[in-house]
């Protein structure tokens, strides 16, 4: 998988070196010597950024300030402020990392992946809510610390209820998008039987839930409760 990154460092002779080492790692770069010239680049997405804090056209930090309004891109500051006031005031205003001149290509290419690593972490898809979360990518349910073993079906059913919060979903709508693990159609008696064992791994009394609501005569609604 190609990652961008964008060395944004006005010492060109130091942005062609960092260049040349994480092309080698295997990174796409792009290099800019001005905050001009980084904005230009980030019309392209990228995947993270190399950001010198003295800069000739301004100050990188006030550059992050407008990254995070408009998008979320892991920022590594470079800096020859080693303070621990500078760099408790980078994290404060919301970079991944920080980096003091002069540094090792090695430690840089060790940070950047670190960085890297934990951005996909945080930008899988989970759902959370008091004691239930959800993980999208693993489709794994925990209830208040504990793992719920989920059917196929179930998992169909929790996602489809997920991705529609405060919405009304017909049993016909459900029908529709629900299939059984061969993806043959599930009858209306099923779909009853799999929102009932669904409310019993999740609700704290299934009788009464307050996540898998029944709309008398529509359907259901998943609320949070």
């Amino acid at each position: 998988m190609e990652r961008h990154i964008l060395v944004v460092e006005d010492d060109r002779a130091l942005n062609e070196g960092i260049a040349f080492a994480l092309e080698k790692e295997g990174y796409i770069v792009h290099k800019a010597c001005s905050l001009r010239e980084a904005e230009r680049k980030l019309e392209e997405k990228m995947d993270l950024i190399l950001l010198d804090i003295n800069l000739p056209d301004g100050d990188g930090r006030d550059f992050l300030k407008n990254i995070l309004a408009g998008q979320r891109v892991p920022v590594l500051f470079l800096t020859a402020r080693d303070s621990e006031e500078d760099m408790l005031a980078g994290f404060r205003m919301g970079c991944d990392d920080y980096i003091t001149k002069p540094f090792s290509m090695a430690v840089l290419a060790m940070k950047i992946g670190a960085v890297l690593k934990r951005s996909k972490e945080t930008s899988r898809k989970i759902y959370t809510n008091g004691g239930l979360v959800y993980d999208y990518e693993t489709k794994t349910l925990k209830n208040c610390g504990r793992e719920v073993e989920l059917t196929a079906l179930e998992i169909k059913l929790l996602e489809l209820f997920l991705d529609h919060k405060g919405i009304v979903l017909t049993r016909e709508r459900l029908l529709d998008r629900i299939w059984d693990v061969q993806e043959k159609y599930v009858e209306d008696r099923t779909l009853s039987v799999n929102i009932h064992r669904l409310r019993e791994k999740i609700e704290d009394n299934p009788e009464r839930p307050k996540h898998i609501r029944t709309v008398f005569g529509i359907g259901y609604k998943w609320e949070d409760g």
